[in-house]
């Protein structure tokens, strides 16, 4: 049984909100790290926003993680 999407982006957005708390980043720097509005940010850390792969492998670099990482939540 394949995970509801609504499921999985809100559980990247959880991971979102964990690693960029774990680097000391607010939600304004990380925003301007991704160069995107920080209302997009909140919606991607709410699971409110559907993320392209571009904006997967964005995020990931920014949070120094891999796509696979933020994706799954496994190292």
């Amino acid at each position: 049984m394949s995970e509801d999407s609504d499921l999985v982006l809100s559980r990247i957005g959880l991971r979102v909100v964990r690693r960029r708390e774990e680097l000391g980043l607010s939600q304004k720097d990380l925003a301007e790290k991704l160069q995107m509005a920080s209302s997009s940010l909140s919606n991607i850390e709410h699971g409110e926003r559907n993320l392209t792969i571009r904006t997967l492998c964005k995020l990931a670099e920014a949070l120094e993680m891999t796509p696979a990482e933020l994706f799954t939540g496994t190292k």
